[in-house]
Order: C-alpha cells, then structure tokens, then sequence
C-alpha cells in the first residue's frame, strides 16, 4: 500500500497522467448527454447510470497507460533499479502499475459534477455503485498489471493504447447496455472482469444474478493478477539473463 501510494503521489507530478484522470469522464459524459438529446430523451432519467459510466470510462482510460509505465521508468532512469531489487517482480512492479489505475478515482468528482450540471438533475450514490467500482477498481489493477507484463517485450508499447481502451468501452456496458449486444459478443465481454463489474454497478437489487456477477468479476480479477504475476517473473528473467528488454 505504501508503495502504491508512493508511486500515485509520483505519476500526479506528471500532466499527462492528471489531465487523463480529470478529461475523460467529463468528455464521455458529454458525448452521452448529447446522445441522449439528439435521441429526443430526456436526459435527467439516465442520469444515475451516465455518472458511474463516464468514471469507470475514466477509471479504464488510465489503466491502459499501464501499457507502458514500465517502459516510462525506463524513461525516468528508474528501471534498472526496480529490476535488480531483492524481494519478488510483482511486489516491485504491482505498486506502479496499480498506481496507473487508481489514479482514475480522480474522475469521480468530474464525472458527478459533468452529469449534475450538465443533466440538470441532482445524483445519489447507491451501494450498488459502490460495490460495482470497487469491483471495477480491482478489475483495472489487474488489467494494468497484465497489460504492464505484456507490453513491456514492445518498446513502443504506448502506441497499442488506443487499440485497448475503445474495444473495452464498447463491449463492458458503459457505452451500450451488454443485453444490447449480440449472444456471441456477450459470451466475449464476459471475458473480461470489468463488464461483470459494470453490471454489479447498474444493479438496482440484489438477487443471484447480482451476486454471481460479483463473484464472476472476483475470481476474473484474480486470474489476471495470476498470470500477470508470471508474465512480470518472465519478463525480469529475459531482462537479466539475456538483456533482451535493455534493462541492464
């Protein structure tokens, strides 16, 4: 945890990483809201879901910088360092990349203040939304760490961001509810911990179905977790054993 908060303390520093956590909720707000109106609906009736939506966009659109924040500590002269430490890679690297993902939260306020003002409506925070972000936190620092894993053997690892953040959007519930998608595309984005999370997060009761997607989102996170923990062992043994990734 200290590490983790250390490393958010650092990547707030930084510009790029603020703007990303603050813009994006409030960005994708609007072009909700603005769907809404140029569909003739009354915006103030969605306006519940449209806030939880536009911070979990924002809580995913900074995780997908964890496609390089290995590569950016390379960058801040920092990696040599972190690879050559003596306790485990993931207890080295999680910190880091979970730092990417969490400094989404950031996005809460910018998403309730886009919606409230914007929608004209006031919003109330139900324990379904908080139960479904805290899920989809989890979800986002598991993906940051396997996205951090996986990227780390592409030096221009940066340039697939964009490749990951609008497939994901599409397919978990914040752009389009999943019952909307057809049964083949559902099965897909069932796939991925962050979907299950959204549903948990538009849930009005709690029934099996609920409880199941909570599980569902769990156990997703913990697989990932899993083999990202792995995929970082690998990548640290071809950085030191055959100077692959020009660590050293």
């Amino acid at each position: 945890m200290r590490g983790t908060w250390f490393q958010l303390r650092s990547l707030a520093q930084t510009t790029f990483f603020i703007q990303n956590a603050l813009l994006t909720p409030v960005c994708f707000a609007l072009m909700k809201i603005v769907a809404y109106v140029a569909l003739g609906e009354n915006v103030a009736l969605f306006a519940h879901d449209m806030w939880i939506d536009a911070a979990i966009a924002g809580l995913w659109s900074s995780t997908v910088t964890a496609t390089g924040i290995i590569g950016y500590q390379r960058y801040m002269g920092t990696l040599q360092y972190l690879a050559a430490s003596v306790v485990s890679p993931s207890a080295v690297f999680f910190p880091i990349v979970a730092s990417a993902a969490l400094l989404g939260v950031l996005g809460i306020p910018a998403a309730l203040a886009t919606v409230a003002i914007f929608a004209f409506t006031s919003l109330s925070i139900s324990v379904f939304n908080i139960i479904g972000y805290a899920l989809a936190m989890l979800a986002c620092v598991a993906s940051a760490a396997f996205l951090a894993g996986f990227f780390v053997f592409f030096s221009k690892a940066t340039a697939y961001e964009p490749l990951i953040l609008i497939p994901v959007w599409m397919l978990c519930g914040i752009v389009t509810p999943i019952s909307n998608l057809p049964l083949p595309i559902q099965v897909v984005a069932f796939i991925h911990p962050l979907t299950s999370a959204v549903w948990v997060a538009h849930a009005t009761t709690v029934n099996t179905g609920m409880i199941g997607m909570v599980f569902l989102s769990l156990g997703l996170s913990c697989v990932l977790l899993c083999v990202a923990s792995y995929m970082l062992k690998r990548a640290l043994h071809m950085a030191i054993k055959e100077g692959s990734l020009d660590i050293l």
